[in-house]
């Protein structure tokens, strides 16, 4: 299901917005996941402070001749010097973001941290490690304690521009009952569901998922979500002979959310690594227990109330392993949380990732460094 960011979101880069306080937002392409979600946020946020957003793909979805043409047009539009900051999300976007920025001198040209430094690829990594420490990138924007540290490796040069800027969250929408996910899949009222949310690829790891389902007699398993990894989970699924437990319902539009975690127990997110984590804190905001790789970031961003709480609510697993994961679910299911603690820990991670503090750091930002 494609959808566009916003009105402002235009297919090309030949459309400019009014004079006056310029932000460009720069991705690779347009696809559903945390990036959109966030750089819908930073937009909307920020136009209604005052800021005039404009939000572009590189890939325009129509082919290589339609992007290579938005692409001269997009980089001509930077080096006119229409803008006050540059934000950039993805490996290629902010490459191109940061060069074009750079030339076209940009006092703030801020990259996004989507992607721990093993999820970068290697051609990337290289001219993104050579950006940073140059200068041509002026700041990296990371939304955890945990990415920043993930580069602690990295030149002091490339470090020192680091700024955190938590991600704000704006809760899944309440269910509507548009539809019963357990009755169009044939789920049973009292069976016990696992849930999980994202784009099927390799860093999501959901092929863990089906190796640890078939260690969970009689539970079943809710996929929302599409990418090239389809076929091979269905695969593996009827090969361990739980492919009638095993439900790949495709894409879901974040508004329609509700209705598919209405319908699951425990939330499962088992990817290698997250930069944040946005799907598990969603998942905590609507009461949903969860059960996570053992990821550095994903204790920071969901272990957020007391001992007693994040005990209650949260279990965590080494990543790729299925047996440990299944151990995990088990547990949490035999001392499964009352509705009381599942709704106040629900309020506290809707208390603690607000999109308004979020944007005033934005905010904040942007005054400091471009005086806009």
């Amino acid at each position: 299901m494609r959808h566009e960011f916003s009105s402002a979101f235009p297919k090309a880069a030949d459309t400019l917005i009014p004079s006056g306080k310029r932000i460009l937002q720069l991705v690779t392409h347009d696809k559903m996941g945390g990036v959109r979600t966030l750089v819908q946020m930073v937009e909307t946020g920020l136009h209604a402070r005052g800021f005039e957003v404009q939000t572009l793909p590189l890939d325009t979805g129509h082919g290589t001749v339609a992007t290579l043409r938005n692409l001269a047009r997009l980089g001509w539009t930077i080096l006119s010097g229409k803008y006050d900051a540059i934000f950039t999300y993805q490996a290629a976007a902010s490459v191109f973001g940061g060069f074009f920025g750079f030339l076209g001198r940009v006092p703030v040209r801020a990259a996004h941290h989507t992607a721990a430094p093993e999820g970068i690829r290697r051609h990337w990594k290289a001219l993104d490690w050579l950006f940073g420490s140059t200068g041509i990138f002026t700041h990296f924007v990371s939304n955890s304690v945990s990415t920043s540290a993930s580069f602690g490796k990295w030149p002091a040069a490339y470090r020192r521009r680091f700024i955190l800027i938590p991600h704000g969250v704006d809760p899944i929408p309440p269910a509507r009952a548009a539809v019963d996910w357990r009755q169009r899949l044939s789920i049973a009222p009292d069976a016990f569901v696992l849930v999980a949310t994202g784009r099927l690829v390799d860093q999501k790891d959901h092929a863990v998922l089906v190796d640890a389902l078939g260690m969970l007699p009689g539970m079943h398993l809710i996929i929302a979500g599409d990418g090239p990894n389809r076929e091979a989970l269905e695969r593996k699924a009827r090969t361990l002979g739980v492919a009638e437990r095993v439900h790949l319902v495709g894409s879901i539009e974040r508004d329609a959310l509700g209705d598919i975690l209405t319908a699951g127990n425990i939330y499962v997110f088992p990817s290698i690594w997250e930069t944040f984590g946005l799907a598990g804190v969603e998942a905590s905001m609507a009461g949903l227990p969860v059960v996570a790789s053992d990821l550095p970031v994903l204790r920071e961003v969901l272990c957020i109330g007391d001992g007693h709480e994040n005990a209650a609510m949260t279990r965590f697993h080494p990543p790729c392993d299925a047996a440990s994961l299944a151990d995990a679910v088990k547990d949490l299911a035999a001392n499964y949380p009352d509705a009381q603690l599942r709704n106040d820990f629900a309020r506290l991670h809707r208390e603690h990732h607000s999109r308004e503090l979020m944007l005033e750091r934005y905010t904040n930002f942007l005054q400091s460094e471009s005086g806009v």
